[in-house]
C-alpha cells in the first residue's frame, strides 16, 4: 500500500496576490499524491486575505499562525517559531516547504529542530538590493547563506533568479538550486465573467476607444510608483488626457503618497466609490478577481526596482495583453522583449513613455503582441509542468524513517 508523504507548506500570509495563488493552486493539484498542510501567518493591515481560497478539504488543510507576521517583533517571532515547531512535530511530516522571507527563516529553523528529512525553500523574490541600506542588505545575504546550509533544496522561479542566487550573491551552489517556473492554471481565465459582471468600461463610463492601462500589486516603495507617476504624466500630457485611463489595482503604504504626487502634477484621480468621469487615474484597491480586471485592460505595466517573477505580467499575457516593464530581477524571463511586450532598461522614463505611447496609439500592434503573449504564456508557464517538477522534487526527498 502506497503511503502518501506529508508535506507542510509554510507561507507568510494568504492574501490576494501571486504567492497565494501559486501555493493554493499547487496544493490542490498535488493532494492526490501528498497530504498537504498549509500554515500561514497574519496579514498586514493594508492587505486583503484571500478567504475565498482558504478551504479545508481532504488532502489540503489550512491553519493560521497569528503570531507569524511580516514585521519584526521578538515576542511574536519566538511565539511563531514555537508554534511552528509544535505543528511540524505533531504532523510528523516528511517535507517542509517554505515560501517568503519570515516564514522561510522561522519555518526552516522549526523543520531543522524536528529533524525533517527534506527542507525546501522557494525564493519568490529577494531583498538583497533596493529594499534596505547596503549594510542591512549585506547582512541579509550572509544570513541567507547560513540558512541555505540547513536547506535541502532551494527553488528559484526564473533562470535569472537562479543565477543571482548561485553566481551573484552566492547563496548556495548551483547543484542545490532547482529552477521551477511558476505555472498558471489557465482554467482560471475561462468564464471569469459572472452573469452580473460589469466591465470597467461600463462601470466607469468611458468609450470603447479609450485605452485602459493597469499597474497591479501591493503599493510599497520597491514598486517604484514615482516612475509610474512620471510616465503617466508624460502620457497624459502628450494625449491631452483623451482616450487613456490608468488603473492602479491594489493597496498599501504608498497609496496616499502616490495620490498626493498625482495631485501635485494636476492629474485628476478618483477611487471606485467616489468615481469622477474626468478622472485620469483610478484606484480600485484590492479586487477579489484580478482576472476580470485583466480581461478588461488593454496594457499592463510594471515599474519596480526589484522583482522576483511578477505574476501580474504572466497573467496579463494569459489574457492576451501586451506588457511593459522595467528590466529588474526575473522580469526578463516573464515575457519576450519586442514580441509580447517591451523591456525598459535603467528605469528610463523617456523610453518607458515612448514604448507605452506606441502601444496606446497602435491598436494593431497591441493585438499582435497580445496574441503572441497568450501563446508564449501558455507554453512557458504551464501549470502541469510546475506540478510535475514539484512532484519530482518531493518524490526525490527521502521519507521520514519510523522507529
Amino acid at each position: 500500500m502506497h503511503v502518501k508523504k506529508t508535506v507542510v507548506i509554510i507561507t507568510n500570509r494568504l492574501v490576494i496576490g501571486g504567492i497565494t495563488n501559486d501555493v493554493i493552486s499547487l496544493a490542490h493539484l498535488l493532494k492526490k499524491d501528498f497530504d498537504i498542510h498549509i500554515l500561514y501567518g497574519e496579514k498586514e493591515p493594508d492587505e486583503k486575505e484571500a478567504t475565498h481560497l482558504i478551504k479545508n478539504e481532504e488532502g489540503v488543510l489550512f491553519k493560521k499562525i497569528p503570531s507569524l507576521r511580516k514585521s519584526i517583533n521578538l515576542y511574536n517571532d519566538v511565539k511563531a517559531y514555537r508554534n511552528l515547531v509544535w505543528e511540524i512535530k505533531k504532523l510528523n511530516c516528511d517535507i517542509v516547504h517554505t515560501h517568503g522571507s519570515k516564514s522561510g527563516f522561522l519555518g526552516r529553523l522549526a523543520a531543522r529542530k524536528n529533524k525533517v528529512p527534506c527542507i525546501a525553500h522557494t525564493f519568490h523574490g529577494h531583498v538583497f538590493h533596493s529594499y534596505y541600506s547596503l549594510f542591512v542588505s549585506s547582512f541579509i545575504v550572509r544570513f541567507e547563506r547560513l540558512m541555505a546550509r540547513i536547506t535541502t533544496v532551494i527553488v528559484a522561479i526564473s533562470d535569472q533568479q537562479g543565477k543571482e542566487l548561485s553566481d551573484v550573491y552566492k547563496i548556495a551552489p548551483p547543484e542545490k538550486i532547482s529552477v521551477i517556473y511558476l505555472g498558471i492554471d489557465n482554467t482560471l481565465f475561462d468564464g471569469v465573467f459572472e452573469s452580473n459582471y460589469v466591465s470597467i468600461k461600463e462601470r466607469f463610463k468611458f468609450s470603447n476607444d479609450t485605452v485602459a492601462i493597469g499597474i497591479i500589486g501591493r503599493m510599497v516603495a520597491i514598486k517604484n510608483y514615482e516612475l509610474f507617476a512620471d510616465v503617466a504624466e508624460n502620457i497624459l500630457a502628450s494625449s491631452g488626457g483623451k482616450n487613456v485611463k490608468f488603473f492602479v489595482v491594489g493597496d498599501g503604504k504608498q497609496k496616499e503618497k502616490l495620490q498626493q504626487n498625482i495631485e501635485k502634477r494636476n492629474i485628476k484621480w478618483s477611487d471606485e466609490e467616489n468615481y469622477s468621469a474626468d478622472a485620469q487615474i483610478i484606484f480600485t484597491s484590492w479586487v477579489s478577481s484580478v482576472n476580470g480586471i485583466l480581461k478588461d485592460l488593454d496594457i499592463v505595466m510594471l515599474t519596480s526596482k526589484n522583482e522576483g517573477t511578477p505574476l501580474s505580467l504572466i497573467e496579463a499575457q494569459f489574457c492576451g495583453k501586451p506588457v511593459i516593464a522595467t528590466n529588474v530581477g526575473g522580469v526578463r524571463d516573464t515575457f519576450v522583449n519586442n514580441e509580447t511586450g517591451f523591456l525598459i532598461e535603467d528605469h528610463d522614463t523617456v523610453m518607458f513613455g515612448e514604448k507605452l505611447s506606441l502601444l496606446i496609439k497602435d491598436r494593431e500592434l497591441r493585438e499582435k503582441m497580445g496574441a503572441s503573449a497568450a501563446k508564449f504564456a501558455a507554453q512557458k508557464f504551464s501549470k502541469e509542468a510546475e506540478v510535475q517538477n514539484i512532484k519530482q522534487l518531493y518524490n526525490n526527498c527521502k521519507p521520514k524513517t519510523t522507529a
